[in-house]
């Protein structure tokens, strides 16, 4: 039966195939309803899908994005160009107050054009007193000389003898030689030729030597010798800070009678500094009808303020450099202030205010407020301005030099105000047979009451080693050329001044001399922090009584 069945299914497909194979016969041919299959393609059809970064996560923080700051708009003003004039790198202009360097400068490096023949010039002087500027002043104004090459080497940038070597055979224009030694023999015969007739003159400028001194002291050595030579063609002009660097560090030249020539620079004076600000101030054009003599952008005085403060200190012209710079643009900043408050009273004006009965005109912007300002109508900085900077910048107050001070000259002021406080309080007591003036005599501390008690101080806390009478006396010495001790009556001298200096007298004749503090207790209490301010406060405290 089933055999039988099986059989009909395999004829009925073999005829349905010979149908659909036999194209000769035309007869519509049935095809088989599509059907669905039972597992779906995934990748047939594309379903779309809400991306995974915009699915919103019910319970996870966002983090949260900080707000744009909005750039300050700065306003330029009329000051920006008074400030240029006071940036360390802006065009120095003609040097003012060396005109006695300038010359012996001048006619040492013309002399040596004129005779042919080599010599060394050593320039020394602190730091910001224009020696370099000077230099280089001075040489610009020869080196279109004929028969004249300079070259200019900040020893500061070099790493090695190499580099300075090869410095000169660039800018001497000498044959490029790779090799150190070759360079050397290169340099020896260019700066002492053997032909008379070689009319060539070689200027080098060495800025910051003393960096050579501990790099590789045999370079200043070598170019020192070659420029002292009889048939030498070298003007070699060096400058550093420290005066005796040739006799510290060059002691050979010394011993061979090979002496450079020195040109010492002096810190600057007020009187000069002052002639130097006021004629950085006055390049600025003004219209015409203003006085020639007038100084805009910082009063004359504030100018004569500087120049006092700064030649008192170190005579540095880069630091009142940056005293008026920083004085200018606290100025400007006083206008700016002062203008947006004037502008926004404007604009908060009531309407009955005007006449008019109409509104109120507009108000200007502070920029163009601010574009108004002339070097001639621009207020000006003064002296109360350029005290705030000094302040700050020079750090010449009472704490600065307190925290300055070594351990034992702490200590000896230390005894010196908890003698004056014992003396205080013995003086305050009721006393019916002594007169004023005589309590007033009688409390006075001379150096030896002082150091007798320190010493019996020291050797209480048992912390502290004392010093001797000399070196006690020395110690109270340089307190009083600090200003933070002295004689009693020229206690106003020394707030005029800041320091002063010490009475020369004997040995017995100081110790005998009555010194009183200008240091208050709290001043001074206040600086004892650090190491040994322990024993320190237990000396400011005193004896018991």
């Amino acid at each position: 039966m089933a055999s039988t069945v099986l059989g009909k299914r395999a004829r009925a497909a073999e005829g349905k195939y010979m149908t659909l194979s036999m194209p000769h016969r035309k007869q519509n041919v049935q095809l088989a309803t599509p059907q669905t299959p039972r597992h779906r393609d995934a990748l047939s059809k594309k379903i779309p899908v809400t991306p995974r970064h915009r699915v919103a996560l019910v319970g996870k923080p966002v983090t949260p994005r900080a707000p744009r700051t909005p750039t300050p708009i700065t306003v330029p003003t009329i000051y920006n160009d008074a400030r240029q004039l006071f940036v360390r790198s802006a065009e120095p202009g003609r040097l003012v107050g060396r005109d006695e360097e300038r010359a012996e400068l001048n006619n040492f490096i013309r002399q040596g054009i004129e005779d042919r023949k080599g010599r060394c010039l050593y320039v020394s002087g602190p730091p910001g007193t224009g020696k370099s500027a000077l230099v280089n002043e001075v040489c610009n104004e020869i080196r279109d000389t004929s028969g004249v090459r300079m070259a200019y080497v900040n020893c500061m940038s070099v790493k090695g003898p190499n580099d300075i070597y090869s410095k000169l055979v660039e800018d001497l224009s000498v044959e490029c030689i790779v090799e150190l030694e070759e360079q050397l023999t290169i340099l020896q015969k260019t700066f002492s030729p053997q032909k008379k007739s070689d009319g060539q003159i070689y200027v080098v400028t060495l800025d910051e030597i003393d960096h050579l001194v501990t790099l590789d002291l045999e370079i200043l050595y070598t170019l020192f010798e070659w420029s002292l030579r009889r048939s030498s063609r070298l003007v070699l002009i060096g400058i550093a800070n420290a005066l005796d660097l040739t006799d510290r560090f060059l002691p050979r030249l010394k011993s061979r009678n090979l002496r450079p020539q020195l040109l010492p620079f002096l810190p600057y004076t007020a009187p000069q500094i002052a002639s130097i600000l006021s004629a950085k101030l006055k390049s600025v054009p003004l219209s015409g009808d203003e006085q020639p003599d007038f100084l805009p952008f910082v009063h004359p005085t504030a100018v004569q303020f500087c120049s006092k403060k700064v030649a008192s200190q170190t005579g540095d012209l880069r630091k009142a450099f940056d005293i008026m710079r920083r004085a200018i643009d606290l100025v400007e900043n006083e206008v700016k202030q002062k203008t947006q408050n004037e502008l926004s009273s404007l604009s908060k004006s009531p309407l009955s205010e005007n006449p008019n009965l109409s509104s109120p005109s507009r108000p200007k912007n502070l920029a163009a407020s601010l574009s108004s300002l002339t070097p001639t109508t621009a207020p000006r900085a003064t002296i109360a301005n350029v005290a705030r900077v000094t302040s700050a910048a020079l750090g010449n107050g009472t704490p600065q030099r307190l925290q300055n001070l070594n351990l034992q000259q702490k200590a000896a002021l230390c005894a010196l105000i908890s003698l004056e406080k014992k003396s205080t309080r013995s003086a305050a007591r009721p006393m019916l047979t002594t007169t004023p003036s005589k309590v007033k005599a009688s409390t006075a501390l001379t150096i030896r009451k002082l150091y007798e008690t320190y010493s019996a101080l020291c050797k209480r806390e048992n912390a502290l080693h004392p010093l001797t009478s000399t070196e006690f006396t020395d110690v109270v010495g340089g307190l009083e050329t600090l200003g933070l001790v002295g004689e009693e009556g020229s206690r106003k001298f020394a707030v005029a001044k800041g320091k002063v200096t010490p009475s020369k007298k004997s040995a017995k004749g100081n110790e005998d001399r009555c010194v009183v503090s200008w240091v208050g207790e709290k001043e001074l209490e206040g600086c004892l922090e650090g190491p040994g301010g322990g024993i320190l406060k237990g000396l400011l405290r005193g004896e018991e009584d």
